[in-house]
C-alpha cells in the first residue's frame, strides 16, 4: 500500500465522522487532510497505546520535527514534513501538539475549566491550527477560529469517553465541577453520583457550544469549496454531546456511537443548516470578529 492509500485507511478506519464529511473535499484537499489526520493519529497514539504512553517515541518524533535527527524518507514524520512544505504549514502547532501529549502520558487529572481548555487547545487546537493550511484558509485571523473548532470537538470527544478515560486513570472534566472519586463511584451506578456527574457532562457541553459557535464565525475565511465540510464534521461532532443528553441520567456512562443513520440525518440537515447560515452569517459579516471572552482565554494559552 502506498503512503496516501494508508493515509486514507487510517483516516476513514479511526475517525469516521470527519473522514465521512471529508468526503465532501476536492481530491487534492481530502488526500492532503488525510496525511495530516494519519501523522496526529499517530502521535496521538504514542501517548495512548499503554497507561504511560511511549515518550521515547514521542521524543524522537520531536527531534525528527525539529531537525535534531534526520526522519527516515519512510516515517510518518517525514510525510508530514513534506506536507508541512506543501501546505505551508508552520511547525509550531504540531510541536505544541507533541507537547500535550507527553504531558498526557500516564494518569491525568485536570482542575479547572481554564485547564480544560488549555488542555484542549493542546491536543486538538493545534490541530485547527494545522488544518486551516491544509484546506487553504490562509488570513492569519482564521487561526483563533480554527483554534475553537479543534477545543468545541475535544470537548465531546472528553464527554464521550468519560467511562473509558476513568478507567485509565484520566479525568479531563474538571475537579472544580466534579472529583474523579464521584466519577468513579458513578460508573458502580451511585444515583447521587451519577446526577453529580451529568451536572458536569452539561458544564462540559455548555462550554463546547461557546466553542462551536464562535467557530462557525470563522467559516467566511474557509474557501467555499472546503466550507460546507467544515460546517458538516462540526455537527456530527456536536451530535455526540447532543446523544449523551438524549441516553438521559448517566447517558456518559457508556461510550457513544453515532450511528450511519443517525450521521446521514446530521448531514442532510447540516447541508439545510449550511444554506441559512451562508445566507445569514457570512454574506453580511465578511470580516467576523473573534468573541473577546475566548479571546482572552486563547491569549493566556501562551502566557506561562
Amino acid at each position: 500500500m502506498d503512503a496516501t492509500a494508508s493515509a486514507e485507511a487510517v483516516f476513514r478506519q479511526n475517525s469516521r465522522s470527519f473522514s465521512l464529511a471529508a468526503r465532501f473535499f476536492a481530491v487534492r484537499d481530502r488526500l492532503a487532510v488525510a496525511r495530516m489526520y494519519r501523522f496526529c493519529r499517530y502521535l496521538d497514539d504514542l501517548a495512548d497505546d499503554t497507561q504511560a504512553g511511549d515518550q521515547q517515541a514521542l521524543d524522537l518524533a520531536h527531534a525528527r520535527l525539529t531537525g535534531k535527527m534526520e526522519a527516515p524518507a519512510s516515517s510518518i514524520e517525514a510525510d508530514f514534513l513534506a506536507l508541512a512544505r506543501e501546505r505551508t504549514i508552520p511547525l509550531a502547532p504540531a510541536l505544541d501538539l507533541l507537547a500535550a501529549l507527553r504531558e498526557d502520558c500516564g494518569d491525568r487529572s485536570i482542575q479547572t475549566p481554564a485547564e480544560l481548555v488549555r488542555f484542549a487547545y493542546g491536543v486538538a487546537g493545534t490541530v485547527g491550527r494545522m488544518l486551516r493550511h491544509v484546506i487553504d484558509a490562509r488570513d492569519a485571523r482564521a487561526d483563533a477560529f480554527a483554534v475553537d473548532l479543534g477545543i468545541g470537538l475535544q470537548l465531546s470527544n472528553i464527554v464521550r469517553d468519560i467511562a473509558e478515560d476513568a478507567r485509565r486513570g484520566r479525568f479531563y472534566l474538571p475537579a472544580d465541577w466534579i472529583g474523579s472519586e464521584v466519577i468513579l463511584r458513578a460508573l458502580t451506578g451511585d444515583a447521587a453520583s451519577i446526577r453529580r456527574v451529568d451536572q458536569a457532562v452539561r458544564q462540559t457541553l455548555d462550554l463546547s457550544e461557546q466553542y462551536y459557535e464562535s467557530a462557525r464565525k470563522g467559516l467566511a475565511y474557509i474557501p467555499h469549496r472546503n466550507r460546507r465540510v467544515i460546517f458538516i464534521a462540526a455537527a456530527l461532532y456536536q451530535q455526540i454531546g447532543r446523544k449523551v443528553l438524549e441516553r438521559g441520567p448517566g447517558g456518559w456512562r457508556q461510550r457513544v456511537v453515532v450511528g450511519p443513520g443517525e450521521k446521514l440525518v446530521v448531514i442532510v440537515r447540516s447541508l439545510r443548516e449550511y444554506q441559512r447560515w451562508q445566507h445569514a452569517e457570512w454574506s453580511p459579516h465578511p470580516e467576523p470578529r473573534h468573541d473577546a471572552a475566548l479571546q482572552v482565554a486563547l491569549d493566556n494559552l501562551n502566557r506561562p
